[in-house]
């Protein structure tokens, strides 16, 4: 297995693992174009897992600068493995890739969100170290419209 950068060839593959995510109205189009803006973002980075010359994972991660204290906190924002490679190390590697990745923009902590339907998912974060906060804090959520829509 090899975790790389994503690259804009890989649209096909991530288009059906966003797919496999809960996002089935993606295009791969619209998803060459984001690989494109994530090869480009200075903060931050999309990794793809490769077995067998196949894109079998994606994971994105961004550095948030943070005003209430001193550094940046890291995010995943995407992460899924094919649904028939889960269990095999590739989601770990993934997250140790974007875990490195906020490591190297100085973040001190990461964070990731996941629907409450997704308990293995949860699982998955909480033998990773992750907990969950949720008790702490809410989390909103509003869609912002663009001047003249």
């Amino acid at each position: 297995m090899e975790i790389r950068h994503a690259r804009t060839a890989d649209a096909p593959a991530v288009t059906a693992l966003l797919t496999e995510l809960g996002y089935p109205d993606n295009d791969e189009t619209d998803v060459r174009g984001r690989l494109e803006r994530w090869a480009r973002h200075p903060e931050g980075a999309a990794f793809v897992a490769e077995v067998d010359d196949e894109v079998v994972g994606v994971v994105a991660v961004v550095a948030i600068p943070l005003l209430e204290r001193p550094g940046s906190g890291g995010r995943i924002v995407a992460l899924v493995v094919d649904e028939t490679r889960r269990g095999s190390g590739i989601g770990r590697e993934l997250v140790a890739a974007a875990e490195a990745e906020a490591l190297r923009l100085g973040c001190d902590t990461m964070e990731v969100t996941s629907s409450r339907h997704r308990t293995a998912a949860h699982a998955f974060y909480r033998a990773r170290g992750y907990e969950d906060h949720c008790e702490r804090s809410a989390r909103f959520l509003r869609r912002l419209s663009t001047p003249g829509s």
